[in-house]
């Protein structure tokens, strides 16, 4: 601007920090992502016949759009512990991963029937190599998901769940000059999970707090009892179900909360308690965006190559039915049998051909229901925003911020 006699001013420094509190965007981060899920690629139910293309960069795109800038990839066995250094090298400063055998797969990873696998001391020791190598080049943030989960017994038995959670600990303890944060799963186990627990702690093997319980499900009391330990807890759509749920979420300090998705599961389902608080977008969490081209290294969709056996292929026509778009996002949402008539429908909205270009859209590349993505993160950060009674801009911002602050905070990112 121009003043008399000071001639050409640039913006004051309070103008410039004015304009920049007008900017405030959302920052997520993501604590639980399965990006080796088949789903990604297109695979449901065991399948080996993809119900559409492998579409994680789409999948990473619409994260990106709507502000979910850090990611932590999970693992639940050796091979993905090992696989996700070269997924955490191809989307740099985006993704970090996690070494550990999940409480689900400890019976297939470390034994032979009842018994201990005589490899299974070997794995131990593959396991502590992969976390120093991880840390190492920067992309391991925290060791797990490691646990007990007693809802799945059919999957790995109680003993063989306590066995293995106490020596992975056993592993991490002798890396304590790592400071590396547990990533912990438990579900239904509380007191046993302490059991375990507690005998690191109290020696100090485990720093107190160094570790979030995630996809947290459990009773007042069991968070209480986390809570104490010093824990922070994560919590995604399979925490927010019912109104119990919900009244525990409401209970979880706001410097001890973090948010994920657990993608492709624990979606935000119409049946869910939680869903009642959500809006359409844009809104608050969701900022409106621009229609824009995608970036030239992400691959639009393409047609599945080979039709679904006794179907044939639906060509474009000018009677097709509207794209259905998702309830709260500006994309899309399909079922995964549908992929096809997707593609005839959206090629007759676009004469000279669909190649899924658009960011955002009937146009751009779709959800698929029932398959959860790390772009609906904010949707739980809206409804725990909510629970909390946060209503102002201010509030808002202050939690979104101060969530994700405490999940940079832990993860030392």
């Amino acid at each position: 601007m121009y003043l008399p006699g000071k001639g050409h001013l640039r913006l004051s420094t309070r103008s410039l920090t004015m304009s920049a509190v007008k900017r405030w965007k959302p920052q997520y981060f993501d604590i639980g992502v399965n990006f080796s899920d088949p789903m990604f690629q297109g695979l449901y139910n065991h399948s080996t016949t993809p119900k559409h293309p492998p579409d994680l960069p789409q999948v990473i795109q619409r994260a990106h759009l709507f502000n979910v800038s850090k990611m932590l990839v999970t693992a639940s066995t050796i091979k993905e512990s090992q696989e996700h250094f070269e997924l955490c090298d191809q989307f740099p400063n985006d993704f970090y991963s996690t070494v550990g055998v999940h409480p689900c797969t400890v019976a297939e990873e470390f034994y032979i029937g009842d018994q201990l696998s005589p490899q299974s001391d070997e794995k131990l020791a593959q396991i502590k190599n992969l976390v120093e190598t991880g840390v190492q080049r920067g992309t391991v943030k925290a060791f797990g998901e490691i646990g007990l989960d007693y809802d799945r017994l059919h999957y790995s038995s109680k003993e063989q769940q306590i066995t293995m959670f106490r020596k992975q600990l056993e592993v991490i303890a002798s890396l304590k000059h790592l400071e590396l944060p547990l990533f912990l799963h438990m579900r239904n186990a509380c007191e046993d999970f302490i059991e375990v627990l507690r005998p690191f702690i109290d020696d100090g093997s485990i720093e107190r707090g160094n570790g979030v319980v995630h996809s947290f499900t459990g009773t007042e009391q069991e968070l209480e009892k986390l809570l104490q330990l010093g824990f922070y807890i994560g919590i995604n759509g399979c925490s927010l179900k019912s109104e119990e749920n919900l009244q525990v979420a409401r209970l979880i300090p706001k410097h001890k909360l973090m948010i994920e998705t657990d993608a492709p599961w624990c979606e935000i389902r119409k049946s869910h308690a939680g869903y009642k608080y959500l809006t359409p977008y844009p809104n608050k969490f969701f900022p409106e965006t621009q229609t824009r081209p995608l970036e030239t290294h992400t691959e639009p969709l393409e047609p599945n190559p080979e039709p679904v056996v006794g179907k044939t292929k639906q060509q474009p026509t000018k009677k097709q039915q509207p794209i259905k778009m998702d309830d709260f996002l500006p994309f899309p949402s399909i079922k995964k049998e549908n992929f096809e008539k997707y593609q005839a429908a959206a090629a007759a909205l676009q004469p000279h051909g669909h190649n899924g270009s658009d960011r955002i859209g009937q146009l751009a590349s779709p959800l698929f229901k029932s398959r959860n993505e790390p772009v609906f993160v904010g949707l739980v950060a809206e409804i725990l925003c909510k629970l909390h009674g946060y209503t102002t801009d201010e509030e808002i911002e202050t939690f979104i911020d101060s969530v994700y602050q405490n999940s940079c905070k832990l993860f030392k990112v």
